[in-house]
């Protein structure tokens, strides 16, 4: 209904001085009563030869089929389909029964698995194609457009956003490059490791000379030094600094653990990987990166490796300490994590207070 009010037409109406304030509401009531009549009017069969008012005519006359037929360019078998019809309307030209690949009683599967999990398209597939037998994403598309699950509401999308509560101890770690630094004549690149607690928000930083498996393992090391709760759970991406899954060398797949896995068993951290390729998975991490860029590196030009760590450990002490979120009720990162030592004690091996006298 709406093709027809268009948009230059009332751009040209209004400018005319010619029509006043009420001749464009009587316009527009006009316009919308057009397009509401076309919106709502008898949709025809592609082939159909007749239309409403024919087919009323040849209900209602008293004529041979052969001379109806004749009168209307039409077939007697048409002439006599309408004669015998009770209704003037084309019939649905959907099949009575229609055949899904996936049988229908796995759709309250799907449904009850969308609605609780609220995966995407291609994750649903993923975890139930296992289950479900020639379920592709396809008709499993067609199945949530059928069943009205294949958009999410508002709320529904705000809680697939929305992160899962833990504890302190859930670490988002991430690697980011810093700019390259003259040192002997020559530009030398160095690697900032940045691990941000989910619940508490605190902020660990460090710099590095090289993105390798030793300078990762000495991160987490200094990180279960820096934190002063037990850390449960860390999520990094795949890179090799990280975890050795998925690598491979000359001689094949590579089958031992990285340095990084090994000491995360012995510490009793279960160690989550990201899915490859998608880097928003360890958003968190990502926006805490930055954040740092913002204040540090895009922000002031550092000569030397002294002054780009004194810079970036600055703005590690105003992040902890003293800078309010928003996400955190306007708190301090180390405001919560005191409140959470007050609430839950056990899931501390040292108080926080102690952090104080480092800053």
């Amino acid at each position: 209904m709406y093709d027809i009010i268009n948009k230059t037409y009332f751009k040209n109406l209004i400018n005319q001085k010619a029509y006043g304030r009420i001749n464009i509401l009587e316009k527009l009531i006009q316009l919308l009563t057009i397009g509401f009549v076309r919106a709502n009017r008898m949709r025809y069969h592609l082939n159909a030869k007749t239309n409403i008012a024919q087919r009323e005519k040849i209900k209602q006359s008293n004529l041979s089929c052969g001379k109806l037929a004749s009168k209307y360019e039409v077939s007697t078998v048409t002439v006599a389909k309408w004669k015998k019809r009770t209704d003037t309307k084309d019939k649905s030209s959907k099949p009575k029964t229609i055949h899904y690949a996936v049988d229908k009683s796995f759709w309250r599967l799907i449904a009850i698995v969308r609605k609780k999990a609220l995966f995407s398209l291609d994750d649903l597939v993923l975890n139930l194609s296992p289950y479900i037998n020639k379920l592709n994403r396809d008709n499993c598309f067609r199945i949530l457009r059928l069943i009205k699950l294949n958009r999410l509401s508002l709320e529904e999308e705000r809680q697939k956003k929305q992160f899962a509560t833990y504890q302190p101890g859930f670490l988002h770690i991430d690697v980011f490059y810093l700019p390259k630094l003259m040192e002997n004549g020559k530009k030398k690149r160095y690697y900032g490791f940045l691990a941000i607690d989910r619940a508490t928000r605190m902020l660990f930083l460090e710099i590095y000379e090289h993105k390798n498996n030793q300078a990762a393992a000495d991160f987490v090391m200094k990180c279960l030094a820096f934190f002063p709760f037990k850390i449960h759970r860390i999520l990094t991406d795949n890179g090799k600094e990280f975890t050795l899954k998925e690598a491979k060398n000359r001689w094949g797949k590579i089958k031992t653990n990285s340095l990084f896995d090994i000491i995360c068993n012995i510490a009793g951290i279960k160690h989550k990987l990201t899915k490859v390729k998608h880097p928003w998975t360890n958003g968190m991490a990502e926006r805490a990166v930055r954040t740092v860029k913002d204040h540090t590196l895009k922000i002031q030009r550092y000569q030397s490796i002294s002054e780009m760590y004194q810079g970036i450990k600055y703005f590690e002490q105003h992040h902890n300490f003293y800078r309010r979120q928003k996400v955190l009720s306007n708190k301090t990162p180390f405001n919560v994590m005191v409140a959470w030592f007050v609430k839950e004690p056990k899931i501390f091996f040292k108080d926080p207070a102690v952090m104080l006298k480092n800053r």
